[in-house]
């Protein structure tokens, strides 16, 4: 039933079948129906593509198989489960972050001390004015 109808559905439906003769035959003539319409909408493969297909069967033969190498690869470290493997783009994105992150420490320092050099000179001005005007 091309596959399109549950077990349970299977079984109800040739339980019907055997009830109902005829809708076997209607099942039978819709099978028909199909094969006729897939032989009738079939597209050939050119002609040249069977001669093509053994030709590269014939070259494959043709060929002398590799041999086996001689020695066998024997892992004498078995992997360490506290290692982690991180993909190259999570890396480049790790150094990115450093680099991003020291920059704004340096940045924050140096207008932390602009800033706290800007405040002793004003403290000292306003101390200046204020003696002045009395």
């Amino acid at each position: 039933m091309l596959g399109l109808i549950s077990d349970e559905e299977s079984a109800e439906l040739a339980m019907m079948c055997q009830k109902y003769p005829e809708l076997q035959t209607e099942i039978d003539m819709v099978e028909r129906r199909f094969e006729r319409l897939a032989f009738d909408e079939i597209i050939h493969p050119p002609m040249e593509l069977k001669d093509r297909v053994l030709e590269n069967i014939n070259r494959s033969r043709e060929k002398e198989p590799e041999p086996l190498p001689n020695y066998t690869f024997i892992n004498i470290q078995p992997k360490q489960a506290s290692t982690i493997s991180v993909h190259v783009a999570w890396r480049l994105i790790f150094i990115l972050l450093v680099i991003i992150a020291q920059v704004a420490i340096f940045l924050a320092i140096f207008y932390y001390l602009k800033y706290s050099q800007l405040q002793k000179n004003t403290d000292g001005k306003i101390v200046h004015h204020i003696a002045q005007a009395y």
